[in-house]
């Protein structure tokens, strides 16, 4: 059917305004397989920021302007997407002002590992582009070293000093094999002279950032106001906190509650901890931990077609490797290619091996971390039905907006993840596995006290002290990563998300499933889910069902 004139003027529209936004955050578009952005640092300064202020108000008057009742309902969809990527950024912009007050916010622009991981060009030109990033590091430090305030927390400070420092170490040792087998002594030249520039500036800027925490820890909390806007313009969800506390506080109280039911189920008397440890001590050896999770990835693949869970879109697979030098500091991670990637389409896994120079105690502690359920468990949120099998879905689906592609939602893409945790776990998948059921839950107690702490530090005055502890008493966690949970939030309030997602998406199925009735179908609610890309979840509740209600919580 043809576009109607509005339609068009809707998609020509979007087009310009997430050009617009590329322009501004070249490395966006980069990532997303725009590679026309390679090469570029966005351009943070005054005057640009003063531009793009103007530009995003323009972008919005020009969108609200376009009468989105006479659109089709899966091109509204792609309208509200829109309009909220908008305001989204404006907020950000205008009112959490990141460049001020949270330098981890930046530091990811740095990151030119995309150029090196990625054959989706002959690696001489791959290195060009990486190289011209990192001669621009130091100008680009130099504008945040200037818009910063003077004062910040010093728990912020100490997290953002250590990923500029981090990312210094990449430059200067991850980086120095990347040249193996060009034997253009310019392009090597330039490349080694760029990323010992791009350290030397990244040290300076560390240091500077030292200066700006010995203030005291206070100063990282967003307040009330600012985070319901974070949620509303972030993930389209408006509910009071006293209301979206009351949910987590709920949902929290629930796992625990199960996590101690399962536990007697599985040895009656015995204290969580000792069924934790126990199940750490069945882990692979270190030289077959990537076949294994290979085949442990078959397994799961081949249950989602058995049960009929969700519809695998294609025979792709993705390559199970080890982590990364530079990305080591998590046990496993899924590296989809970009949305718009045409080129470098492969997708990575990666599990992290120990390492060569570890004693044998160390070996075994990693090695306890992928025990065989917790394996599972980290395979199901990354690879199947996770972020892997959504990747297929946005790329062999139905033919999707750009808008769809780009406009992602935190709580829909980590939410969806999470979520295929706890619904494994009630198909037959799961049966006769009360252990890696155990399992499933501490992972979502892990979620949950994101969730709170995230509400309490930033709203209602929890310190960091408090909240490693409250890590600790409900998640079963040791002190060091627990603190290290708790500081995340400290600059990434939005790790609520997680759960918070994961209840949107309970209860649009919940939903959903009463509507439908004995027409119900699990596939076709995940693959309706997933059809439309990764959209703010309050906004697919007019698209599945026929009473949408008021609330998505």
């Amino acid at each position: 059917m043809a576009q109607n004139s509005t339609e068009s003027a809707f998609m020509q529209l979007s087009e310009r305004l997430i050009k617009e936004h590329w322009h501004f955050y070249p490395t966006t578009g980069s990532r997303i397989g725009k590679h026309e952005y390679d090469g570029r640092l966005p351009d943070l300064s005054p005057s640009q920021n003063t531009r793009r202020k103007k530009e995003l108000l323009q972008g919005l008057a020009d969108l609200r302007a376009l009468d989105s009742n006479a659109l089709d309902e899966a091109t509204q969809m792609s309208y509200r997407m829109l309009e909220l990527f908008l305001r989204r950024e404006s907020f950000i912009f205008n009112d959490l002002r990141p460049l001020e007050n949270n330098p981890m916010r930046h530091s990811g622009y740095l990151n030119v590992s995309g150029y090196i991981r990625r054959d989706y060009a002959p690696l001489k030109d791959r290195l060009r582009a990486a190289s011209s990033a990192m001669r621009q590091a130091p100008d680009f430090l130099d504008v945040l070293d200037k818009a910063l305030a003077d004062r910040l927390s010093s728990h912020v400070v100490d997290m953002s000093v250590e990923s500029y420092s981090g990312m210094a170490r990449f430059y200067r040792v991850d980086l120095a094999q990347a040249t193996e087998g060009v034997n253009d002594p310019e392009i090597v030249n330039e490349f080694n002279q760029a990323r010992e520039t791009a350290a030397a500036a990244l040290d300076r800027f560390a240091e500077r950032l030292k200066t700006r925490g010995r203030h005291g820890t206070e100063g990282f909390a967003i307040g009330s106001e600012l985070y319901l806007g974070m949620i509303a313009t972030g993930e389209g969800l408006e509910a009071p906190l006293s209301q979206i506390a009351a949910i987590g506080q709920a949902n929290l109280a629930d796992n625990l509650a199960r996590i101690k039911e399962v536990a007697q189920s599985i040895s009656p008397g015995r204290p969580v901890t000792e069924i934790v440890e126990e199940i750490g001590r069945n882990h692979p050896q270190a030289q077959n931990l990537i076949g294994e999770t290979r085949g442990m990835l078959e397994d799961i693949r081949q249950s989602l077609i058995d049960f009929d869970i969700i519809t695998v879109p294609s025979e792709d697979r993705c390559q199970v490797i080890e982590t990364p030098t530079y990305m080591r500091y998590a046990f496993a991670a899924m590296d989809t290619a970009g949305a718009l990637e045409t080129k470098a389409t492969e997708s990575f896994y990666y599990v992290t091996p120990v390492e060569d120079n570890w004693n044998a105690r160390q070996r075994d502690e990693w090695l306890s971390n992928f025990n065989y359920d917790t394996l599972k468990i980290i395979s199901i949120h990354e690879v199947y039905p996770g972020h892997f099998v959504h990747h297929l879905l946005n790329r062999y689906g139905a033919e999707l907006p750009l808008v769809n592609r780009v406009a992602t939602s935190y709580a829909f893409t980590e939410g969806w993840a999470h979520y295929t945790e706890q619904m494994m776990m009630e198909t037959k998948y799961a049966e006769g596995q009360p252990k890696l059921l155990l399992t499933q839950l501490l992972e979502a107690l892990v979620r949950n006290c994101r969730y709170m702490c995230s509400l309490w530090m930033h709203t209602e005055g929890m310190t960091l002290d408090d909240a490693t502890r409250f890590f600790m008493e409900n998640a079963y966690m040791a002190e060091l990563p627990a603190r290290r949970e708790a500081l995340r939030g400290t600059f990434d309030p939005g790790y609520l998300n997680y759960t918070l997602g994961k209840l949107m998406i309970l209860k649009l199925r919940d939903d959903y499933k009463k509507e439908q009735g004995s027409a119900y179908s699990l596939k076709t609610f995940h693959d309706r889910l997933l059809s439309f890309g990764g959209p703010a979840l309050p906004l697919l509740r007019p698209a599945l069902l026929n009473n949408p209600g008021d609330s998505a919580l």
